[in-house]
């Protein structure tokens, strides 16, 4: 009986323990999901009707240039300051401007060998889906309770895959939140997942079951993460998708509901908080903002926000003014934090702003031309400058080092490199020249050599002996890279219309025909005339024509594989 007594003790004492390490967090069955060394295998199973659902409209994968048509869209809204957020569609971003909302359709999903039914998936992004449009290459959103209410999968009711359509080295995005992470600020876990997908009849019979490709996990901005982050949810999270940062919109909650997108349902109070810093920022003048930003700023935060965000030259975001980036109003506090998102083009890969050395060369005090109140305003009060700068040099002192970096880029990129072949025959290759050591002429934007030169181009920001480059859309390119390329090609056209006009003459001297395709073959025709056919008239503009054409064969050798070009 006193063994019956202590066991059954003993087995409260297990289950007392369990429940107290549950409620403090210490078991997280999420965590296996994510790791930069982690990979599970997710496999989607969905009825073919179901399947047509997710397609494009007709209408959109008809388009020739839908990059165009959606950006004809949102230059139109920036010119009369709205949001970025079409009337054609119900949700923000680019993609809605061709009238896209992405619907939820049922599935059965199995991660890591573990069944779940009647799921919700549909595909997400905005870019990156209007960039599968040509690709056929798709970015998923799974919901695991939106047909069952409740259902959730080791803790988690969503999780994306996305497919790093425009990183071919799938390594950008997994680094990025990294770094955050380290520098303690709230960012989404990420891990790998080989996605299959099986479509089958009613009759469940397979259809169709193939590999779509090697994907990454990543954690989704919800209830569950800030629970996790902050220990509560009853905070304000926002995902603001306008056209400028932290905008101020008039004092009705309306037109900032359209704008700051909540992702939680804002109290009274929370909407009032929003629309006062919002009015501080933009229309206080700058004696009463330095007074009283603190009251609604977490400024240690934000300055370490904005350092890992220039650090990284992560354009598409929070620094371009309009979106991937969330807002939390901490309740505890009663102050907003800056949370990244969507980083798949960090790295200096954002191709909309400057040139790849302008992005190299970001600039830690100005990274953009456009106009930021509340980047130019925080970093404007007395000491906040400093202490960022301090951030950044600590950062790029430990968790950016560039050894540290160049180790972790190796280790990841070892972990991922045998599996990128499920994305096409010509993964690999595209792989090996994101991690290659120099720019080349299809990878602009290789991550080793981003980390070095952003190493030199902030130790010498920090010493002042550069300002860096400051960026932003529509602005032509800094040329000086470029001038001895341009000025010597003007040159050799110069010295080919001497050829071309002398070759017509001899050609027109031999014969009409000669004549005629001197003209229009140039410099080939003379040197095949002068050489093969009349000699005597037309030898010397052979000679002339092979210098030509061996002069354009050194000039485009250099240019290729120059690093003025595609380097410093």
């Amino acid at each position: 009986m006193r063994f019956l007594f202590l066991n059954n003790n003993f087995t409260y004492a297990l289950i007392l323990a369990s429940c107290i390490g549950q409620a403090f967090g210490q078991e997280d069955s999420s965590a296996s999901l994510f790791g930069l060394d982690n990979v599970v295998d997710v496999h989607i199973t969905i009825k073919e009707k179901e399947f047509d659902k997710l397609k494009p409209p007709d209408n959109v994968a008809k388009l020739s240039d839908p990059f165009g048509e959606a950006f004809a869209g949102v230059i139109e809204d920036v010119g009369k300051g709205g949001h970025f957020r079409s009337k054609k569609s119900t949700r923000p971003g680019l993609a809605g401007y061709l009238g896209v909302d992405h619907k939820y359709v049922k599935a059965d999903i199995e991660i890591d060998g573990e069944t779940v039914q009647n799921v919700g998936i549909r595909h997400k992004g905005n870019g990156t889906y209007i960039g599968g449009l040509m690709s056929d290459r798709y970015s998923f959103k799974i919901d695991f309770n939106e047909y069952v209410e409740g259902q959730e999968f080791r803790g988690m009711t969503k999780i994306n895959l996305n497919s790093n359509l425009f990183d071919p080295s799938l390594m950008r995005e997994a680094l990025s939140y990294d770094l955050f992470r380290d520098a303690k600020i709230p960012a989404s876990r990420i891990g790998y997942a080989r996605v299959y997908l099986t479509i089958s009849d009613e009759t469940k019979r397979e259809i169709k079951r193939e590999p779509i490709g090697l994907f990454t996990l990543v954690e989704q901005k919800d209830k569950r993460f800030l629970r996790r982050n902050y220990g509560s949810s009853k905070g304000l999270l926002m995902k603001p998708s306008t056209f400028g940062l932290f905008r101020y919109l008039g004092e009705e909650w309306a037109e900032y509901q359209i704008g700051f997108v909540p992702k939680t349902d804002p109290t009274e109070e929370q909407k009032k908080r929003v629309m006062e810093f919002a009015w501080l920022i933009h229309e206080a003048d700058f004696d009463e903002f330095k007074k009283r930003y603190e009251e609604y700023l977490d400024v240690d935060q934000y300055l370490r926000f904005l350092a890992c965000n220039v650090i990284l030259s992560n354009l598409d975001s929070f620094l371009s003014g309009s979106q991937n980036h969330y807002i939390y109003l901490e309740p505890e506090s009663r102050k907003f934090q800056f949370l990244p998102w969507d980083m798949d083009i960090s790295f200096g890969a954002f191709t909309m702003m400057g040139d790849p050395n302008a992005r190299r060369r970001l600039s830690i005090d100005r990274p953009v031309q456009d106009k930021r109140p509340i980047i130019d305003r925080v970093l404007q009060v007395s000491g906040n400058k400093e202490k960022y700068h301090a951030y950044i040099k600590e950062y790029t002192n430990t968790i950016f080092d560039e050894s540290v970096m160049l180790k972790k880029i190796e280790l990841v990129g070892a972990f991922v490199r045998p599996m990128v072949n499920l994305n096409g025959s010509d993964a690999e290759s595209k792989f090996d020249q994101v991690l290659a050591d120099n720019p080349s002429m299809f990878e602009q934007h290789p991550l080793k050599y981003f980390v070095k030169v952003r190493h030199e181009s902030i130790r010498a920001q920090l010493d002042g002996s550069s300002l860096g480059q400051s960026v932003g859309f529509g602005v032509l390119p800094d040329l000086g890279p470029y001038y001895q390329w341009i000025i010597s090609a003007l040159v050799l056209m110069f010295l080919q219309s001497i050829g071309w006009i002398w070759g017509i003459v001899a050609g027109f001297r031999g014969s009409t025909l000669w004549g005629c395709l001197n003209i229009f073959f140039s410099p080939w025709a003379p040197a095949i005339y002068g050489f093969a056919i009349r000699r005597d008239l037309g030898f010397r503009c052979a000679l002339y024509s092979m210098f030509c054409i061996a002069a354009w064969g050194i000039w485009i050798f250099l240019l290729f594989f120059h690093k003025s070009i595609f380097g410093e």
